[in-house]
């Protein structure tokens, strides 16, 4: 049993306060230092030591291998805020034990827009990949592990070898995600699925006491993982899981740490990155219409575009796109994309109670998801209203700000 081990770093710019009376001031719409400071928080609860663990493991058992991808966001605030991380992660990718993931550079909606947006932001990140780690990514995942039919096309005229997708029963028809499939509309794409139980035993899990489960130990998973059917186990977790989502204090980087130790004495298991396991052949093909993601418990994109709020901002934000390609300022491209990044429309979230509920507040700054929605509205009517400015007559499609 191939055991695929594959970790998500990303961190948003979040934006600053913005309010309707700002509208025409200059005022930046990233929070820069804002930002920075929480990255130097979470580096030093998570990524500082959860790297460090990795890298150990790495020396101390060679056979040890997982994947990683990496926003361009994660990258910029890393190099600015705590290079030092920055540094671990090329060491890591340089010591031959880790696989790199392609995906968009901007953690953004851009698979939901009209090309060629989603090319060129695949396309940057590839090339961020090489500039900063000397890499080359094989496999591509969109934003949340979205996929669909159209998205393995997409992979598969950028000559990826596969596509990593979340192990959905809706999409898998009663099959087990512990094997290699290929996309239904794009055969020469392979699917690396997330066995999303075993990965929330850990992403989730782990630190719930009224779990029938805990303490989880690093042997006791070990073992479920040995005696799992199939001939790969996708392990697909965020890199926070490690000490932000879970703290020091609950044993979770002690996890992190033995878990390479005790998969060593299981004979039937072996690390496998990503593009290891690719020599797996496929044993059917998937196919998903609509598309799916590891999001919430319904697995589609409700947790960005659920509500009218995140609607609402997102088509303004598709909408203002037209425009700011016609005016042809690199600027306000960039500040455009940034404003596509998923985390925005995620803190829009609208829902009365339960896990989904909770994990959003979690993660939003907001104190309701129309804040969210207000202070995203503004900055965005901001930037549109610069953009109107920069074009030449009778290309502005009107002049009414975003609704």
């Amino acid at each position: 049993m191939k055991v695929v081990l594959y970790l998500h770093l990303h961190q948003p710019w979040r934006l600053a306060r913005f309010r309707y009376m700002d509208l025409g001031s200059g005022r930046p719409y990233i929070d820069r230092e804002r930002n920075l400071a929480i990255f130097r928080g979470i580096a030093e609860r998570a990524y500082r030591p959860a790297l460090d663990r990795l890298t150990a493991a790495t020396e101390a058992f060679p056979e040890f291998r997982f994947s990683l991808s990496i926003t361009g966001s994660f990258v910029e605030q890393a190099a600015a805020a705590a290079p030092d991380v920055l540094e671990r992660l090329q060491r890591l990718v340089r010591s031959g034990h880790v696989a790199l993931v392609g995906e968009t550079y901007y953690h953004s909606l851009a698979f939901l827009l009209p090309p060629p947006e989603l090319a060129e932001e695949v396309d940057r990140h590839a090339r961020m990949l090489a500039d900063q780690f000397g890499g080359h990514a094989k496999v591509l995942r969109m934003t949340e592990l979205a996929f669909s039919d159209d998205l393995a096309r997409f992979a598969e005229s950028r000559k990826y070898a596969a596509m990593l997708a979340e192990g959905w029963e809706g999409m898998l028809e009663g099959r087990s995600a512990n094997h290699m499939y290929c996309a239904a509309s794009a055969p020469t794409v392979r699917m690396l699925l997330r066995n999303y139980r075993l990965s929330d035993d850990i992403g989730f899990r782990f630190s719930s006491k009224e779990w029938s489960e805990y303490p989880l130990l690093a042997e006791k998973y070990v073992r479920w993982l040995g005696d799992s059917p199939g001939e790969m186990i996708g392990l697909f977790l965020d890199f926070e899981t490690f000490g932000e989502h879970h703290h020091a204090d609950t044993g979770i980087l002690d996890f992190l740490s033995a878990l390479p130790r005790a998969a060593s004495v299981d004979r039937r298991l072996s690390w496998a990155t990503v593009d290891d396991a690719l020599e797996l052949e496929p044993v059917g093909a998937v196919s998903s219409p609509v598309t799916v993601s590891w999001a919430d418990a319904k697995r589609d994109l409700g947790a960005w575009l659920g509500n009218d709020l995140q609607r609402s901002a997102f088509e303004a934000a598709k909408k203002l796109g037209t425009l700011v390609r016609a005016a042809g300022d690199p600027t306000l491209l960039e500040e455009w994309r940034w404003m596509l990044t998923s985390d925005h429309f995620y803190y829009m979230y609208v829902s009365g109670h339960g896990a989904d509920a909770d994990v959003h507040r979690y993660f939003s700054s907001y104190g309701t998801p129309y804040d969210a929605y207000a202070n995203y509205m503004n900055a965005l009517t901001d930037l549109r209203q610069r953009t109107v400015a920069c074009l030449p007559t009778g290309e502005s499609g009107g002049r009414s700000a975003p609704r």
